[in-house]
């Protein structure tokens, strides 16, 4: 089924509206921060992106909850006084960084700073953004605030998670990110299924280390994912083994019908496991030799023979 695959690709890679659509919203939300804390011109230098977007791993389609993460690089400053907080300082900076963007973000449907992040939520069926405000170190790692338990400073270091993506995407051949993508879209299609894409991107990057270390053609990417949930389902938590499962068995049957020559009943399998509005249906199976042989009745010429 390689062009059924080939098009499953496509069909769920973002599209040039959408990436721009994604790119306006980080980036407006990043200038509104920059000029609120600092007094030179915005020029990107004060924001990381990291996550999805910036592995080129989001899918479509675009849902609820889907965000682009950005990280705001606050000046030294800012950390110093919120470091002296009287109480959760940061708290307080998420607070802050809150405010400025109420300031521009008045039509939203929400704007909501918890945990670590403050979330900027766009209208239906378009990007959210998650912005992290951190302190740069000298090494390239960050500090970012957690309000959990009373508030504190963890380090993280997103360079190193992009890192270890590029190496894996380039030793595979782009296989990294195609693996990635289109178990996003089972994740997407198994609305009971938790699984972060950050965990997802990790299995996928320990999954070809041990096969398809070199990536692999568009023919053999059935038996890629048959082998990615076979490799996990044995290394789940037992809220993901079901769901893992289910969908390992319907592989190894749409496999066992590929075999069969007969990929009607394949991509039923497939759009099970990826959703109907995603991969392609056959609509017909190939005609057998035997069926072609029963069809003629009386040969006419010598080729017929």
């Amino acid at each position: 089924m390689k062009a059924e695959f080939k098009i499953f690709c496509k069909n769920i890679r973002l599209t040039s509206e959408q990436r721009k659509d994604a790119k306006t919203k980080y980036r407006g939300v990043i200038k509104k921060l920059h000029d609120s804390y600092y007094d030179c011109e915005c020029n990107g230098n004060t924001q990381y992106l990291f996550g999805s977007n910036k592995t080129e791993t989001d899918v479509r389609p675009i849902m609820n909850g889907q965000d682009i993460d950005v990280l705001f690089k606050i000046p030294q400053e800012t950390y110093d006084k919120f470091d002296q907080h009287i109480g959760n300082g940061q708290s307080a900076l998420l607070q802050e960084v809150k405010t400025f963007l109420d300031e521009k973000y008045t039509s939203t449907e929400a704007i909501k700073a918890w945990g670590k992040i403050v979330l900027v939520k766009f209208s239906d069926n378009k990007h959210n953004v998650e912005v992290l405000p951190a302190l740069e170190q000298d090494d390239g790692a960050f500090l970012i605030p957690n309000t959990e338990d009373g508030g504190s400073w963890e380090e993280f270091d997103p360079r190193k998670q992009v890192k270890k993506f590029l190496a894996s995407n380039d030793k595979t051949d782009g296989l990294t990110a195609e693996l990635t993508r289109m178990l996003k879209t089972w994740v997407k299609n198994t609305s009971s299924l938790n699984y972060q894409s950050y965990a997802l991107l990790e299995d996928v990057i320990a999954f070809l280390k041990t096969e398809f270390k070199t990536g692999t053609s568009y023919d053999e990417y059935a038996t890629a994912i048959k082998n990615f949930l076979g490799y996990k389902k044995s290394r789940c938590n037992s809220s993901q083994k079901s769901h893992l499962q289910t969908a390992y068995d319907r592989a190894v049957k749409a496999i066992e019908y590929m075999d069969d020559n007969k990929p009607k009943e394949a991509s039923i399998e497939w759009r099970k496991i990826f959703g109907e509005s995603m991969f392609p249906k056959v609509q017909t199976n190939p005609a057998t030799e035997c069926a072609t042989k029963r069809s003629i009745v009386s040969p006419v010429a010598p080729w017929c023979k």
